[in-house]
């Protein structure tokens, strides 16, 4: 059982993970940048997390389900090509624009494979949500059957492909809600019946 100090500085790493990988960057932050932040030696580190990418993960996890909630906040009083259309246009906002989005959406593809499966966990219950969404449109003759791991897939590239092209703009805020609205016509064109 951890002691009241672990659990502290465990918790400190991760919210020093947060302010650190959003203002160096994922990619360009050390441990030993995430140790003297959270004021603990670099060698300590290793006695939380075992690398960068495993605090990432336990970032992830522990901030995914307030986020999963937040995003999907409100739906359920929606019909389901509402609540796709608005869910597709929240999750492009959070990935275009949200320092945590951004770091998921640029860094998780180029990491170790066991850490995107834990990643992809993480993310499970908003995937399911997604599914339950997209069949319950199918179910109300408001959507096309297809598969519904397809149907989640496609609309997992749209909104990544709507995140790389609000990531390439020279503000992002500035164009999210155009694109964030273009991809999720896209996406309810495409499964209209």
């Amino acid at each position: 059982m951890e002691t009241a100090k672990k659990v502290r500085t465990r918790s400190r790493l991760i919210e020093t993970a947060a302010d650190v990988f959003e203002r160096m960057g994922y990619a360009a932050t050390t441990q030993a940048d995430l140790a003297a932040a959270a004021g603990i030696g670099r060698t300590t580190f290793y006695e939380y997390y075992d690398s960068k990418e495993d605090l990432l993960v336990h970032l992830v996890e522990s901030q995914i389900p307030e986020l999963s909630e937040e995003l999907c906040s409100g739906l359920e009083e929606l019909g389901p090509v509402q609540q796709m259309s608005e869910l597709v246009v929240r999750m492009i906002q959070f990935v275009g624009t949200d320092p945590l989005g951004l770091i998921l959406h640029t860094e998780v593809p180029k990491l170790h494979e066991d850490v995107q499966r834990r990643m992809a966990s993480a993310h499970a219950p908003l995937s399911r949500r997604f599914v339950s969404i997209y069949e319950a449109g199918v179910d109300s003759g408001e959507f096309v059957a297809m598969d519904s791991m397809l149907a989640a897939r496609l609309i997992y590239e749209s909104i990544m492909t709507a995140g790389r092209v609000l990531k390439s703009t020279s503000d992002p805020k500035q164009h999210v809600h155009r694109i964030a609205e273009a991809a999720a016509g896209f996406v309810m064109r495409g499964f209209a019946a």
